[in-house]
């Protein structure tokens, strides 16, 4: 107990935003070879050998059975909004997305599309089934829902939304080193106008961006993480943080009552009025205990309601 109230205020106190990454989107690759490189890191994991042409083949084949026709460009657009559809009702990502969650309740959108579809089948048949990408996902859906056609609105996941999440491994001041990473999962749905956008079980990645021990004269441990990005139920990736909204949300819970005094240690009736022997306290965010970050901007999303869409 005396662990959970110490990471609650840790967290209001030491876990400070850090700056966001810009990733590369699809938008920001104009040639041919740059957004070929983006379906091929979201179908196989890592970009492919041999020529433009040969490798725009090969993923047709995997997704539809047979070559395009038609320009570089134009096929290459055709295959990412396949994967992606951000503009419409979700693509190839959407489809894993909602068959894994329909079944599992996990969502492991940070792994390639592929090696997702075969894990799924596996999990529901045994073994992967035969067919293209897009044979194999209609039918996983048809399996789990009963159908390819939920209920899905378009909507905006506003800035400084809660997502009320865990670490999986302790991470303390004591021993964390920058750059270590440690998973974080959400425990419970984030729900915008009754949809759900986040569910529960999404995992993502902290970073630790500062590692401080504790030491002699008071001064006290530090940690700072990143939380990154999530993925949301259509695939869109959030970027979340600890800023105001969650901070505040944090301190409401009400388990960090006397904390302020949790770890520090006075050296005998010397200690008491001086500070030379007053030793200051490690940070430690305790595996499992839950408390909130917030999304950092704006996002258009899908948001879902699970029952068959009304046509």
């Amino acid at each position: 107990m005396r662990k959970s109230v110490a990471l609650v205020l840790s967290l209001a106190l030491v876990l400070t935003l850090i700056p966001p990454v810009l990733l590369p989107d699809a938008s920001a690759n104009v040639t041919p070879l740059g957004s070929l490189v983006i379906v091929e890191e979201m179908l196989y994991g890592e970009s492919q050998t041999g020529s433009l042409l040969a490798r725009i083949e090969q993923v047709e084949m995997d997704i539809y059975g047979a070559v395009q026709q038609g320009a570089v460009l134009m096929r290459i657009d055709r295959v990412l909004g396949f994967l992606q559809d951000s503009e419409g009702d979700g693509g190839l990502q959407l489809l894993l997305n909602l068959a894994e969650w329909g079944f599992s309740a996990t969502l492991s959108g940070e792994k390639p599309m592929v090696e997702r579809l075969d894990n799924l089948e596996l999990v529901l048949y045994g073994t992967a089934q035969p067919g293209t990408i897009s044979e194999r996902a209609e039918q996983l859906m048809l399996d789990v829902w009963g159908t390819t056609n939920l209920d899905v609105k378009r909507l905006t996941l506003p800035a400084q939304t809660l997502v009320r999440v865990a670490l999986a491994s302790t991470v303390d001041s004591s021993t964390a080193q920058v750059g270590d990473q440690v998973q974080y999962r959400v425990v419970e749905d984030v729900m915008i106008e009754g949809r759900v956008v986040i569910p529960l079980g999404a995992t993502g990645l902290a970073t630790v961006a500062e590692a401080t021990a504790a030491g002699g004269l008071g001064k006290d441990g530090r940690v700072v993480l990143d939380f990154g990005k999530i993925t949301a139920l259509d695939g869109t990736q959030v970027r979340l943080r600890v800023d105001e909204t969650a901070t505040q949300r944090n301190r409401s819970l009400e388990l960090a009552a006397g904390a302020s005094m949790a770890g520090v240690i006075l050296l005998g009736p010397v200690g008491l009025v001086s500070g030379y022997f007053v030793r200051g306290k490690n940070v430690q965010i305790v595996e499992n205990t839950q408390f909130y970050v917030e999304t950092e901007r704006a996002v258009p999303t899908l948001g879902f309601y699970f029952r068959p869409a009304i046509n």
